[in-house]
């Protein structure tokens, strides 16, 4: 027992995740003393400003939109698809659930559900062109999504500007959104009030760990991401697949867009809008670091949602830069991925000097389908 227990521990201080933070802080302290600052002093800000007191409810609800928006990319990751339309898809799916929540008459039961389905559906949608690009034009799905992040903004933003803005505004807005459309907020830990969206994207990330573990479309899925040929062998269809799993992507995408609207400033703003679609690569960033897997999600956009406020904590204190942050979280993914990189150049090399000699003549053949 005491052995499997200190193998556990050595297996987590070696393992490239616990590596990668250690790596990034380390360097992040090195700018700052670089700089002339403190690094432990900065740090120890950072750490309680994003998880202690007022802090604490803050970075619960900042991780809302990150661990929805990882969610949504851990979903297309995992079948093998570079889906970089996560902005887009979020744009467009706010505005979509700010219409309907600002128009739609009834109570908040009725209200909220609708807006969010609607957010989810414009979203859906989004992917979807994506999708169909790469399904029936051989377009990839990777610069398709990206390219459409810029339609989706200039969109939106055209639409709060004219048909959909607020008379008399100084800045592209919308009308507030009314009361009965607003996310309620509840008491999850003593001292504030978090969005009940915490609990949904909690579950929703529950979901899909089982999902993906215990169900058809879960394993289908995997199969997709480690061979498509193989996959297409097995039975399964990739094209509709490939529809449906970006269809989800951008259904996710939509609704925390909604959320960042009618859960948290309650009118769509313009400028807001376009700073807060950053938390789709964020998102991205996330589902890297914890190798698209639900519940490490979870832990890792606590994380990176604590660095954000703790950052403005820091600055506040210390007078470091809050974008440090930013910087300690692009250093995590860096890290990692060149410890990944590292090891499968190894793993490849290794399999290469053990692979048997192909026969003469069939050289020119090797890993042609």
């Amino acid at each position: 027992m005491l052995k499997a227990a200190q193998r556990g521990v050595t297996t987590a201080i070696t393992h490239p995740v616990t590596l990668a933070l250690v790596a990034s802080f380390g360097l992040g302290g090195v700018i700052i003393a670089a700089t002339g600052g403190a690094p432990l002093a900065a740090f120890s800000e950072m750490l309680a400003g994003g998880f202690t007191g007022r802090g604490l409810h803050n970075t619960l609800g900042r991780s809302i939109p990150i661990i929805g928006m990882a969610l949504a990319v851990s979903l297309a990751f995992r079948a093998g698809f570079l889906n970089l339309g996560g902005e887009g898809q979020l744009l467009m799916g706010a505005l979509a659930g700010t219409m309907v929540a600002i128009t739609v008459p009834g109570p908040g039961v009725v209200v909220v559900p609708v807006a969010l389905a609607a957010g989810a559906a414009v979203g859906a949608g989004w992917a979807l062109l994506a999708a169909l690009g790469q399904t029936h034009l051989q377009v990839p799905l990777l610069i398709t999504s990206l390219l459409l992040n810029y339609v989706g903004r200039s969109i939106t933003s055209y639409l709060v500007r004219f048909p959909f803005g607020a008379p008399g505004e100084p800045f592209a807005t919308t009308v507030p959104v009314p009361e009965a459309g607003r996310i309620p907020r509840v008491t999850l830990i003593p001292g504030g009030r978090v969005s009940i969206s915490l609990v949904f994207v909690l579950a929703l990330a529950a979901v899909l760990a089982v999902l993906y573990r215990r169900s058809v479309g879960g394993y289908e899925t995997e199969m997709v991401g480690l061979s498509g040929p193989f996959a297409r062998y097995g039975g399964v269809n990739v094209r509709r697949h490939t529809l449906l799993v970006m269809a989800g992507a951008g259904a996710i995408g939509g609704m925390v867009g909604t959320h960042l609207v009618i859960g948290e400033t309650f009118r769509y703003i313009d400028a807001d809008m376009s700073a807060q679609s950053g938390i789709a690569w964020t998102g991205l960033m996330v589902s890297l670091l914890a190798l698209n897997r639900p519940m490490l999600i979870i832990a890792a956009g606590l994380l990176f949602a604590g660095l954000q406020i703790g950052g403005f904590a820091m600055e506040r204190a210390t007078g470091v830069s809050w974008q440090l942050a930013q910087v300690i979280q692009a250093l995590v993914i860096v890290a990692l991925v060149s410890r990944f990189a590292v090891t499968w150049k190894r793993r490849r090399a290794e399999a290469q000097a053990t692979a048997p000699d192909a026969p003469e003549g069939e050289d020119a053949h090797v890993g042609k389908v």
